[in-house]
């Protein structure tokens, strides 16, 4: 696995034409999409493939918050940078920040909680990782735990009242 002592740069793109809203950049459900590739580019990165997949399961996303901080132009090259916030048996809690270009900042996050599901003849139950996507999860949460939480985490969509 990637040094555990940084975050994770498991997953880069380059957004395409397809992306683009009709304000000329990045459409929200495009972030989504991006998030999404960069979450299982994570779960590759803790040793979750086909193989596991066929014998002991999956992931579900099961909350998700995205902010959205800046634009991103058609051509942009965008990466994410993720952090593992929080593991136990059954849940991940992953961070990601995402990037443009050689900016410093994030022009989004997103902050997701996953569950790890077994298909079972009764249909999909949560159940327990195994490994090696156990241990590795466990240790990348607590590598990253090192790091300060994003100030933002935990909250939710601010309200008008």
């Amino acid at each position: 696995m990637e040094s555990e002592s940084q975050p994770l740069h498991v997953w880069r793109a380059v957004v395409p034409n397809e992306w683009i809203d009709y304000n000329g950049h990045l459409t929200e459900g495009f972030y989504g999409v991006a998030f999404g590739h960069a979450s299982d580019a994570v779960l590759v990165e803790l040793g979750f493939g086909p193989d596991y997949l066929a014998v002991h399961g999956t992931f579900y996303t099961v909350e998700t918050r995205i902010r959205y901080l800046e634009e991103v132009k058609v051509g942009a090259e965008i990466y994410t940078a993720s952090l593992i916030l929080g593991a136990d048996a059954k849940r991940l809690h992953v961070h990601h920040d995402l990037f443009a270009g050689d900016g410093p900042d994030p022009v989004a996050t997103q902050e997701c909680m996953m569950l790890h599901v077994a298909q079972g003849a009764a249909g999909p139950t949560v159940a327990p990782m195994v490994e090696p996507v156990a241990s590795a999860a466990l240790a990348a949460s607590r590598a990253h735990a090192r790091f300060p939480t994003p100030d933002h985490v935990g909250r939710g969509v601010r309200t008008l009242r």
